[in-house]
């Protein structure tokens, strides 16, 4: 059989596997899967050439940009459920582990030629955009230390009932690590695989039987390479969201003040994650989540001072006529609101889709611009006091 052409954008889809379900995501507009292996040249006194390359742990990297048309990308990276997403929002504390697989489909068959799998992926940082012309993109970034490339399916079984036993739907291939499952996760949480009979925190594999020693309460999803039999890919597809978002109906407010003119938004959060090693372990441990931070910018027309107004003491109308932004030690108390609507929804108020709130926000700088021939625009910079972001289903 002659070798493909290559792989177009149509037989490459994205899973995630998350704390409590797998997603096969929609609307990806980019995906990335990149390793960086540190290395260091050894020489020794007495040897004209070098004696070799010492690695280190890997650095893995996955990036992946989608339009942004609702919470289904949120809901599988926090570990919650799209169909009974809390109705109080996540906060951006929740992005936790997960697993990333890449399904390359065969160029004849609906069949998978191959699998790109990362292995407990940190969720990283994020960057919601919206501007007047786009559409609305969301863009995350996780890190991990183990990647593989496998030649044949990433299989995720999804179990709701059984306590410490569980039967696999396919036969297991060994890992070259000596494992049979790339990944156990129970109820939100890792487990280690064993040969012998299992402790807390461990599982162990014998055929297709899975053995756990801490019950399940929630779910347990089981990750593994196998080859089925038959053809496996079915394409991606998801009638239930609308097709993109565009600016139009992006509603940009802050503390119930809905902003005139806005030309884009960006929020960038980072959830300042440090990596956790140990000796002994060619893999990263994990990865310990800091206090989180978020900012981003917000352009406008530049018309009148109400903006300003209010971004400087809280109200469109404080009867001041001089502003300085920045001033003072007080917090602002604003809140930053971005309401995405049903592009579909023909009948006024529209539907609301999904609701992004960043708590306190500050100006940390700003920019007036006026060219020839264009109209005047005025940026801010502005960072959350609190490092605070929830993202709601509908509206708040």
């Amino acid at each position: 059989m002659a070798k493909r052409l290559s792989i177009p954008s149509q037989h490459v889809g994205l899973r995630l596997i998350g704390p409590a379900d797998t997603y096969f995501a929609s609307r990806i507009q980019r995906v990335g899967l990149n390793t960086d292996i540190p290395a260091t040249d050894i020489d020794e006194l007495g040897n004209p050439n070098k004696v070799g390359i010492v690695r280190d742990t890997p650095n893995v990297t996955v990036t992946f940009s989608a339009y942004d048309v609702g919470i289904k990308l949120w809901a599988a990276l926090t570990g919650n459920s799209s169909s009974s997403y809390p109705a109080l929002g996540v906060a951006l504390g929740s992005l936790d582990e997960a697993d990333v697989a890449i399904y390359i489909r065969d160029e004849d068959v609906a069949d998978y030629a191959k699998t790109i799998h990362g292995r407990r992926l940190q969720v990283r940082d994020f960057s919601f955009n919206y501007s007047v012309d786009g559409e609305a993109t969301e863009d995350y970034t996780l890190i991990g230390s183990e990647k593989r490339l496998l030649k044949f399916d990433v299989v995720a079984d999804r179990y709701v009932t059984g306590t410490t036993s569980f039967t696999l739907t396919q036969t297991p291939l060994q890992l070259k690590n000596g494992n049979y499952l790339l990944s156990v996760i129970l109820d939100g949480e890792y487990l280690e695989e064993v040969t012998g009979t299992p402790a807390t925190g461990q599982y162990s594999v014998s055929g297709t039987t899975l053995t756990t020693y801490d019950s399940r309460s929630a779910q347990l999803i089981a990750v593994y390479h196998a080859n089925p039999t038959g053809t496996n890919w079915t394409d991606i597809s998801d009638d239930s969201l609308p097709v993109a978002i565009r600016g139009r109906d992006n509603i940009i407010k802050i503390s119930a003040n809905q902003i005139d003119r806005v030309q884009s938004v960006t929020i960038n959060g980072s959830l300042n994650v440090q990596p956790v090693k140990e000796m002994g372990n060619r893999a990263i441990v994990g990865y310990q989540k800091q206090v989180p931070s978020v900012e981003g910018t917000i352009t406008v027309l530049d018309t009148d001072t109400e903006l300003v107004d209010l971004l400087a003491t809280g109200s469109i109308n404080s009867g001041e006529y001089e502003f300085q932004l920045g001033e003072g030690c007080t917090g602002s108390g604003l809140n930053l609101v971005v309401e995405i609507l049903d592009p579909c929804d023909t009948t006024s108020p529209y539907t609301v889709l999904k609701t992004v709130v960043v708590a306190g926000l500050t100006v940390v700088g700003d920019s007036f611009t006026s060219n020839v021939n264009n109209n005047a625009t005025q940026t801010f910079n502005w960072r959350s006091e609190s490092g605070l972001l929830t993202v709601y289903s509908g509206a708040v």
